[in-house]
């Protein structure tokens, strides 16, 4: 429920001078002198609105601007499938409700308090006045919408970067903060300005915070207690809520209940899993993930700087997020392209991928060398022959059964949300006609549900008797499901290129099974190679939109290697580190160890 706060303004001496001070730097008053600024005192009305609370707009709020004098508000749209979008964030010195107010159209967007914010409002005919009266202003006015119209234009994709995090323990007695201690070392390392709020600051003045707020880059407000007064306004001042809780010990889920996190805020909290010293990153049983409780989940062991690391380039920003396509034994150069970025200091925070590189993208959130990955693909693909267990093709040409002991055998019972780093691989859903995000579960089953080529594989089996195959029939580079959670830059390695597939007989298909036998042993394409290229022929329309989200595309040329030309291991391994090094020399990598980089930037150098 909002709750407003609102002073009488009939007099202008009621606003301490220090709210005259910050009317200054609005864009809509740049210049526009002090009569213009007492006036709007005037006839303004000054409230408050709680974090995590939606913004009226019935009654005086009907037709009016607001303008932010501290906080920020966020700008939600309803989605015809799922929950609101947040598709704009409102700081301090903007405003919002002037389109309205101008064109005289019902509301569009749910405008939500993100954290304590404080509002001046302006009724339609203080704002005519305004406008009459200071052509000035409406000079600046254009000048704001012509702004926004370039920004709509250009389509921009970058994210407004958080600025408070609330540190909230979930468990009773953890007063330990050496886990934001570290992040802020870390932070001020990268050249932020970083700080630590804590409940001995709890009696200081709004203007306090305001100023401590301005004076840094990113400001961590330390909860004391699950359920204590200053946990709520640590919660209530927040961009991004971080729930801190250890593995070895019960989460209790009160007084977090569900409701006190179903805010339309911009997102749903994050969870930080402390584990003891020693321990594998591995979640406790009673942990329920991907739900309406949290958004994500962050593994910290004790004494694991790579961890801490990990955190604060997704804080700053500039986290880097790999997304690797499907393309059969072409996704063997996967393996170059990595150890090219290894080789040139690029970390992995966030991997993804779709059939093969599923698969190689499933090694490095395990933590497995560049060096392990190579020897675990080719004792797999290479070594072995996984397509060896022919069937009666029922439902496809092979049982599936080698494929799945091969990756039981390299990934064993490994959960998704165990990984040590955040990881997701796509599959097709042919009962629903959708992509499948696999983000929990057993790992080795969702990598079988991304490289069951329909036809060639038997489709895995999902909840409600849903029907998965490969990942590339629908979606063969998954750069648009990274887009919408990524922190940083997306690198982006694509190996389908255009597969040359071709038969030159007029009659191909038509002739005797000998002929066809022949024709086989000279090269024309077998039901094996048809099926695998009719599994991922649909997504490439879908291929060619998502790669333009990407901030570095890898594209190896890949002569001469086949989607079955399984031999051709080390040959597309070179291929690939040879072209992902050339790349590197001309266009940089993703800069992630500066806070000056700023969110979802890829910044080029030259290594």
């Amino acid at each position: 429920m909002a709750l407003l706060f609102p002073f009488e303004s009939s007099n202008e001496s009621v606003f301490p001078p220090s709210l005259r001070a910050r009317l200054r730097e609005f864009s809509l008053l740049q210049e526009v002198g002090e009569p213009a600024l007492r006036r709007l005192l005037a006839e303004a009305d000054w409230f408050g609105l709680p974090g995590g609370t939606q913004l009226p707009r019935d009654g005086e709020n009907d037709r009016a601007v607001f303008l932010v004098v501290t906080g920020s508000l966020g700008v939600f749209i309803d989605e015809e499938r799922g929950p609101r979008r947040l598709v704009a964030t409102i700081p301090v010195g903007e405003t919002v409700g002037e389109m309205s107010l101008l064109s005289a159209e019902s509301h569009s967007a749910t405008i939500v308090a993100l954290r304590d914010t404080e509002l001046l409002r302006l009724g339609p005919k203080a704002f005519d006045m305004l406008l009459t009266r200071y052509p000035r202003v409406m000079l600046n006015l254009l000048k704001i919408m012509v702004n926004r119209l370039r920004q709509t234009t250009r389509r921009t994709n970058q994210k407004t970067r958080p600025k408070t995090f609330a540190v909230i323990p979930l468990q009773q007695g953890i007063q330990d903060i050496a886990v934001t201690m570290a992040l802020v070392d870390t932070l001020t390392k990268m050249g932020a300005k970083a700080a630590i709020l804590d409940y001995r600051v709890h009696e200081e003045t709004t203007d306090w915070f305001n100023r401590f707020e301005a004076e840094h880059d990113v400001i961590f407000y330390q909860g004391d207690a699950p359920d204590s007064a200053w946990t709520h306004f640590c919660l209530r001042q927040s961009d991004r809520v971080l729930l801190l809780a250890h593995a070895d010990k019960t989460i209790p889920l009160h007084p977090f209940e569900r409701r006190f996190f179903k805010r339309d805020m911009g997102a749903q909290p994050e969870l930080l899993l402390v584990h003891p010293s020693g321990s594998s990153a591995a979640l406790p049983s009673h942990i329920e993930l991907r739900s309406d409780l949290f958004e994500s989940h962050h593994h910290m062991r004790a004494g694991e700087a790579l961890d801490v690391k990990r955190l604060a380039r997704f804080i700053a920003g500039s986290a880097v997020n790999v997304v690797l396509a499907g393309g059969g034994a072409r996704g063997f150069a996967h393996i170059g392209v990595l150890k090219a970025l290894q080789e040139s200091g690029v970390p992995f925070d966030y991997v993804a991928g779709t059939s093969m590189g599923g698969i190689v993208a499933a090694g490095l959130a395990l933590e497995w060398s560049i060096e392990e990955i190579t020897e675990r693909v080719r004792d797999a693909f290479v070594d072995n022959n996984p397509l060896s267990d022919f069937t009666l093709p029922l439902i496809a040409l092979f049982r599936g059964a080698r494929v799945s002991a091969l990756l039981r055998k390299h990934f064993g019972d490994v959960r998704i949300e165990d990984l040590p780093k955040p990881y997701f691989c796509v599959s097709a859903d042919l009962t629903s006609g959708r992509d499948h995000v696999h983000r929990s579960g057993l790992l080795w089953r969702a990598l079988r549900a991304s490289v069951a080529l329909p036809g060639i594989l038997p489709p895995v089996t999902a909840e409600g008797g849903h029907l998965l195959v490969d990942g590339g029939v629908m979606n063969n580079l998954p750069v648009d499901v990274m887009a919408r959670e990524a922190r940083g830059p997306i690198i982006a390695v694509d190996v389908s290129g255009e597969i040359d597939l071709r038969a030159f007989d007029g009659k191909y298909g038509e002739r005797s099974i000998w002929s066809l036998a022949t024709q086989r042993m000279r090269g024309s394409p077998s039901i094996i190679s048809i099926l695998m290229r009719a599994g991922t022929v649909g997504s490439d329309a879908q291929r060619r939109i998502v790669r333009e989200q990407a901030d570095f595309l890898f594209e190896p040329p890949l002569e001469g290697v086949g989607m079955r030309d399984w031999k051709a291991f080390e040959r597309a391994i070179a291929q690939g580190y040879a072209h992902a090094m050339l790349q590197i020399e001309k266009n940089g990598v993703p800069l992630s160890d500066s806070w000056a980089a700023g969110p979802a930037l890829a910044i080029h150098r030259t290594p």
